[in-house]
């Protein structure tokens, strides 16, 4: 009887009850590897989210601080440029190609009534990333270089053309000489300026494209506004608001200007096949445009439009249909997205903005 019992409780599991137990422990553990995946995917997405709202935050940041500077350093209400010429002026160009309206073929896009406003809409410009959304816009800034010290500088016309324009250092500058030639600061192939002097006791201005890179180590410096230019601007046979009308004024002065053009367009994808990637751009003066921000999906603007007594005449996404130089507002809606891993779904993240352009609505209440 002792023997017996012995026997029976030393007798180990069936092999009925060891499948349904380890049966049991691998549903719990394909459970708990479910639960740590799961954690694993949404710490991912928020980590994602993150990192997608601090990139879109710096792109919006770098909108809004280049907006907020439209017409700064300048005079309000913008430029008339070339006229008369065979050619108008053009901009969302470089060098060597057009690059809007992106919705179309690219060609180029003519200053509204041949003259420089300090912001130039761009409605429907930019490329169609959601058919839904239709095109995106684009919007060009301009404001002055006022970092540079032109004021170092005496300008003078070498022709009656004006495609050689002569940078001599003033006799007793300031401050140590920064060179016309700087590779870093300096002129450049592409950058525009805009000279300022007076005729028979009349402001004049003209905008002039560089067309080829300053060089030597010691002024003066003869820099050159060639025509034909890549956009157009430097019109020997201008025959109003030219650098030919203005080669005999006096007391010319220059600074350089900054046109920029933000838009979106769609990078080929580089295996050759699927999608291409939304890339917002940003294109300075004639020079070629560089990536911002890989994956914005969406870029509109709204403006609101002032007039001279401070009154709301418009609020729209085209102002180029009213005058661009009452713009006094502008909002901003920009949309990202991620592609969400494992998936072939995004998520994405749109953030708005309203912007006060304050060099727009200056106005002096003190003349001298």
């Amino acid at each position: 009887m002792r023997s017996g019992s012995r026997k029976k409780l030393s007798r180990g599991f069936t092999l009925l009850e060891m499948l349904v137990a380890m049966g049991v422990g691998l549903i719990l553990l394909a459970g708990a590897v479910e639960l740590y995946r799961r954690g694993l995917d949404a710490t991912f997405l928020v980590q994602q989210r993150a990192e997608m709202q601090l990139d879109m935050r710096a792109t919006q940041n770098l909108l809004v601080r280049d907006i907020s500077m439209a017409g700064a350093g300048l005079d309000p209400g913008g430029v008339a440029i070339a006229t008369g010429a065979s050619k108008n002026p053009i901009y969302g160009c470089d060098q060597i190609k057009c690059y809007l309206p992106v919705s179309t073929t690219p060609s180029g896009i003519a200053f509204p009534n041949n003259y420089l406003y300090w912001i130039l809409p761009g409605p429907n410009w930019g490329a169609t990333v959601n058919s839904a959304s239709g095109p995106t816009d684009a919007i060009t800034i301009v404001y002055g270089d006022t970092v540079f010290p032109w004021d170092d500088y005496n300008v003078s016309f070498n022709n009656t053309k004006g495609t050689s324009v002569k940078f001599t250092v003033s006799s007793a500058p300031p401050r140590p000489v920064v060179q016309i030639s700087d590779p870093a600061n300096g002129l450049t192939t592409g950058d525009l300026v805009l000279f300022a002097n007076t005729n028979g006791g009349n402001s004049q201005t003209a905008v002039g494209e560089v067309t080829a890179t300053a060089t030597g180590t010691s002024g003066p410096y003869n820099v050159s506004f060639s025509d034909p230019d890549a956009l157009g601007l430097n019109q020997s046979s201008a025959t109003s608001s030219g650098l030919p009308q203005i080669t005999t004024g006096t007391g010319t002065t220059a600074i350089r200007i900054y046109v920029i053009t933000y838009y979106i367009d769609v990078r080929p994808n580089p295996s050759g096949s699927g999608p291409g990637t939304p890339v917002l751009m940003r294109q300075v003066n004639g020079q070629t445009p560089v990536p911002v921000s890989e994956n914005v999906v969406d870029l509109h603007f709204w403006y609101d439009l002032y007039d001279a007594n401070g009154n709301l005449t418009a609020n729209q996404l085209d102002a180029s249909a009213s005058s661009p130089n009452m713009i006094q507002k502008v909002r901003i809606s920009i949309t990202g997205r991620s592609a969400v891993r494992g998936t072939s779904a995004y998520q994405s993240l749109t953030l708005q903005r309203i912007v006060s352009v304050r060099n727009m609505s200056f106005k002096d209440r003190y003349p001298q």
